[in-house]
């Protein structure tokens, strides 16, 4: 069972300039593709700070935002929306770049 299912938790994402790839702002302030090493802000206050931290961060990046995460007991964390876990998931990216070597 999941620790917070209101949505409450969230972490800052963007997309990496250089790649494309999916990103998260960890807690030294640094874009890694790692979910599992993003910082989580806890309530509102902090979320708004890790935002603008995130945009203090972007000029690897593209448009920073927030996605809204859940914990479980174990402490791994997961996107909320769909969308989201597509996102972290890589797949689509995967997806894309391999066709685009398979017709380079």
């Amino acid at each position: 069972m999941a620790k917070n299912l209101s949505g409450d938790l969230q972490v800052a994402s963007a997309n990496r300039l250089a790649d494309g790839m999916v990103v998260f702002l960890d807690a030294a302030g640094q874009w890694t593709e790692r979910l599992d090493r993003a910082d989580i802000a806890r309530n509102k206050q902090v979320a708004d700070i890790l935002l603008e931290r995130a945009r203090a961060e972007s000029f690897t990046v593209v448009d920073p935002f927030l996605v809204a995460v859940i914990e479980d007991e174990e402490g791994r964390i997961e996107p909320l929306s769909l969308r989201e876990k597509i996102r972290a998931s890589g797949l689509t990216f995967a997806a894309i770049a391999a066709e685009a070597v398979r017709y380079a």
